[in-house]
């Protein structure tokens, strides 16, 4: 039987949103940004049972939009009329 990770066992919800990224993404793909967060990229950051792990993206107060601001609904995009070259 294998042994459990360390991590694995102290952050467990992680571990299986992870294990969901793996599957939906690719296992290679995933641990690359994972990597990547460990060495200091903003790629991947978690947080649970006082456990913290990777790098935190940099936050800007002066780029925030709050949730209240963003209109999530259905809209109707109409595509201008394509022009040809050398008329208005």
């Amino acid at each position: 039987m294998e042994k459990a990770k360390p991590m694995r066992l102290a952050m467990p919800t992680v571990a299986a949103w992870i294990d969901e990224l793996r599957a939906a993404f690719g296992k290679d793909a995933v641990d690359q940004a994972i990597r990547a967060g460990m060495d200091g990229q903003p790629t991947f950051h978690a947080r649970e049972n006082g456990q913290e792990v990777g790098t935190p993206i940099p936050y800007d107060e002066n780029k925030v939009v709050p949730m209240s601001d963003i209109h999530l609904g259905p809209f109707n995009a109409v595509a201008a009329p394509l022009r040809k070259p050398g008329r208005p």
